[in-house]
């Protein structure tokens, strides 16, 4: 049987909404996969409209994955607020979030949470040029593989 999710809905907030919240998002959607939780993500200073970096849609295709659809947003009151789960890259992030909307700081999380170095959150690689954007790819990567067994749940067969 398919794993039931644990939550509706993620949102996976960064900065621009342009390299870390994309990764992410398409990652935990694949791992995911059908009849998981709704997942989006968001910028709290986003790239409105404008698609994901260049190398981040490449390390995601070189995986099969495509983000080439993918375009940036702003974090929203009502975006937050739709949100079973939010992670965020960094403890800043985290406070933002949380300024933007209290009522949802039960639910703000790290990325990063679960790894051993997990307070120390996910850098913005965007002025790190490809070695950076590559070293994002894989703390997000793992960062994704510890939240899947929290995130969904293996059904009972009947």
């Amino acid at each position: 049987m398919s794993p039931a999710p644990r939550f509706a809905s993620i949102l996976v907030i960064c900065d621009g909404n342009h390299c870390r919240s994309p990764i992410a998002e398409a990652l935990l959607r694949s791992a995911v996969g059908e009849g998981g939780p709704r997942i989006e993500s968001a910028g709290l200073t986003a790239l409105e409209g404008v698609p994901a970096h260049p190398l981040a849609q490449q390390i995601l295709a070189e995986r099969g994955l495509d983000i080439s659809g993918h375009r940036g947003r702003q974090l929203t009151l009502p975006i937050a607020l739709a949100a079973d789960l939010i992670l965020v890259m960094d403890e800043r992030q985290k406070r933002e979030c949380g300024q933007l909307a209290p009522s949802a700081r039960g639910r703000l999380f790290l990325l990063s949470h679960w790894q051993p170095d997990g307070r120390k959150g996910i850098p913005d690689p965007s002025r790190g040029g490809a070695k950076a954007i590559y070293r994002c790819f894989d703390q997000i990567s793992r960062s994704v593989a510890d939240w899947i067994p929290r995130l969904v749940q293996n059904r009972r067969s009947a």
